[in-house]
């Protein structure tokens, strides 16, 4: 009886500490290997890049998706504006822009330090976070690697933050 409590006991421990960290774990079945992403309860910080993953180099450059999380109590209209603002600032092409919902889509390319880059990105609004996820890759490269790229970048779903009882 006291084997059997004592196992009990440390299932429910070993579950618990694995709950505990399921929620910040990246798994990869094709890279065969799982982290737990380092992560922080302090939904206060301004904003910060959460993550980035990246395709094998080309050309010298290496495709990626990142995610960044933003605090803003701005509408995603107000986000929409200046997202656009901050394009024409730095000289870059709108390809393709949708606003639905609670996201926009965003499609530009232009150059940046002596290289013709291509964007695919979306603005999802949850709550007082807005979410920046972007694929980035050289233009010459956009048609061979987009459908990647893309699939990351539309595969992101924002979750509510619980509440703090």
């Amino acid at each position: 009886m006291r084997l059997t409590l004592i196992v009990v006991m440390l299932l429910g421990l070993a579950t618990e500490a694995r709950t505990a960290h399921a929620g910040n774990t990246f798994v990869s079945d094709d890279y065969g290997m799982s982290i737990d992403a380092p992560a922080t309860k302090d939904m206060t910080a301004p904003n910060n890049q959460i993550v980035a993953f990246f395709l094998p180099p080309s050309d010298n450059f290496t495709a990626n998706v990142t995610v960044l999380r933003q605090r803003s109590d701005d509408s995603l209209e107000e986000q929409d504006k200046r997202t656009l603002g901050q394009l024409k600032q730095l000289k870059l092409t709108v390809l393709n822009r949708t606003l639905k919902g609670n996201e926009i889509r965003y499609e530009y390319k232009g150059d940046m330090q002596g290289r013709t880059l291509h964007w695919y990105a979306r603005t999802v609004k949850s709550g007082q976070q807005i979410y920046l996820v972007s694929a980035t890759a050289l233009d010459s490269e956009w048609e061979k690697q987009k459908t990647a790229l893309i699939k990351s970048v539309e595969s992101f779903s924002a979750k509510p933050h619980a509440k703090k009882k």
